[in-house]
C-alpha cells in the first residue's frame, strides 16, 4: 500500500532521488540546498512510499511564500516526478487536497512532452517551449561547420574585438549581479534569479565542475558570463548576462559557442538550453540560431483559493508591465 508522505531535504532517503527514473541534477540534496539559501523557501517533495518506508517516487518541490500566495513550486529548473510513473498515477489525484489542507495556495509544476502527468484534468495550463541542441557524436569542427553563416560571423567578430573567455572567480560576483541588473533593465523584466541563488549555484556544484561559470573579458573588463550544468550526457545552458556597453562586441555569442565545445568535449549528448517564455522572442531567436530545436512543455497550475488566484494573476499583470516591471526592480534594489 503506497501513502503520500513529506520529505524534507535533510532526509536520508533524498539521497535515493537522484538515481530514480526521470531524475536529473536539479532533483539532488546539493541542488535542493541552493534553492533554499536562493529561495528562503523550505524545499520538500511529496513522496509516495510503501508500507516499510521505501520511496516508490516522488515529486520535488520549493515551499515558497510569494506575498500573499503560499506556493509548493516544483524545483526549478526541472520540477517533474522521479520514479515510477505507473506509481505516481493512480495516487495523484488525492495529492491536491492533501496539501490544500496543509495551508497551500497554488501549486506549480512542469510537464514536459512524455511526462504523465501532462495530461490531467483540473490544471491551469501555460505553454511553454524549451530548446534542445543535439552534440551526440558531433566533434567541435563538425559543430562549427553547422552553425549558421551569421552565427560564425559573430563568433568571429567577438575574437577579433579581442574578447577571450576564461572561468570566472568567485570573487567577481558583484560584477555578475551588476550585469544582471543590467539585463533585466535592458529587457524591461521585473525579476531575475536572487543573486544569492547563483552564488549558492557555485558553492555547492562549481568544486567538482558541475556548474561551470564562464566570463568573456577584454582586457580585464568583463563583458559577460554564462552559467552551464553539466549533467552526465546533458548540459544545461542555466542562465547568462552581459553588460549593455559591450554587446557589440558579441560577447554572449562567444560564450555560447565555448559552452558548446566544452559539452561536446565532455561527451554530452545535448546542449539542454532550458525553458523560454513564449513572449520573450528575442531570448527565442537566440537559442534557434544555434540550431537547437523546439521541445513543447505545460506549466501545471493548481489553485485552491480563488481570491488569492485573482491577487496572483493581477500581480503577475503589472510586472509584466515596462513600467511595473521597473518598479519591481526598483523594490528589490530597496530591500
Amino acid at each position: 500500500m503506497l501513502r503520500w508522505e513529506v520529505l524534507t531535504s535533510s532526509d536520508p532517503r533524498w539521497g535515493g532521488l537522484g538515481r530514480m527514473p526521470g531524475a536529473t541534477v536539479f532533483h539532488s540534496a546539493r541542488w535542493c540546498r541552493a534553492l533554499e539559501r536562493g529561495f528562503g523557501g523550505a524545499v520538500e517533495a511529496a513522496a509516495l512510499v510503501d508500507d516499510s518506508g521505501a520511496v516508490a517516487a516522488a515529486w520535488p518541490a520549493c515551499r515558497l511564500r510569494l506575498g500573499p500566495v503560499r506556493m509548493l513550486y516544483g524545483v526549478f529548473p526541472k520540477g517533474n516526478f522521479v520514479g515510477a510513473a505507473e506509481a505516481v498515477l493512480p495516487q495523484l489525484p488525492a495529492l491536491p487536497e492533501r496539501l490544500r489542507r496543509q495551508g497551500i495556495h497554488a501549486v506549480r509544476m512542469i510537464a514536459c512532452e512524455d511526462d504523465p502527468v501532462r495530461d490531467l484534468p483540473g490544471a491551469r495550463r501555460t505553454s511553454q517551449v524549451r530548446h534542445v541542441l543535439p552534440l551526440a557524436g558531433k566533434t567541435a569542427a563538425a559543430l562549427w561547420e553547422g552553425y549558421r553563416q551569421v552565427v560564425r560571423r559573430q563568433v568571429r567578430q567577438a575574437q577579433r574585438a579581442g574578447l577571450a573567455v576564461r572561468p570566472m572567480r568567485r570573487d567577481e560576483f558583484p560584477a555578475f549581479h551588476a550585469m544582471q541588473r543590467e539585463m533585466l533593465a535592458r529587457n524591461a523584466s521585473a525579476t531575475g534569479l536572487a543573486p544569492q541563488f547563483h552564488e549558492a549555484i557555485w558553492d555547492e556544484l562549481a568544486g567538482d565542475g558541475t556548474a561551470e561559470f564562464l566570463a568573456a573579458e577584454k582586457s580585464g573588463d568583463v563583458a559577460a558570463a554564462i552559467v552551464g550544468i553539466h549533467d552526465g550526457a546533458t548540459t544545461y545552458y542555466f542562465a547568462g548576462c552581459s553588460r549593455t556597453a559591450a554587446l557589440g562586441l558579441r560577447p554572449n555569442d562567444l560564450l555560447m559557442h565555448a559552452l558548446i565545445e566544452r559539452a561536446a568535449a565532455r561527451g554530452a549528448a545535448r546542449l539542454d538550453m532550458l525553458s523560454s517564455d513564449a513572449r520573450d522572442a528575442g531570448l527565442i531567436r537566440f537559442k534557434e540560431k544555434w540550431g537547437a530545436q523546439p521541445r513543447p512543455f505545460d506549466l501545471l497550475e493548481w489553485w485552491f483559493s480563488r481570491g488569492r488566484r485573482w491577487m496572483w494573476d493581477a500581480g503577475m499583470a503589472v510586472a509584466r508591465h515596462p513600467a511595473g516591471a521597473a518598479l519591481v526592480r526598483l523594490l528589490r534594489r530597496e530591500r
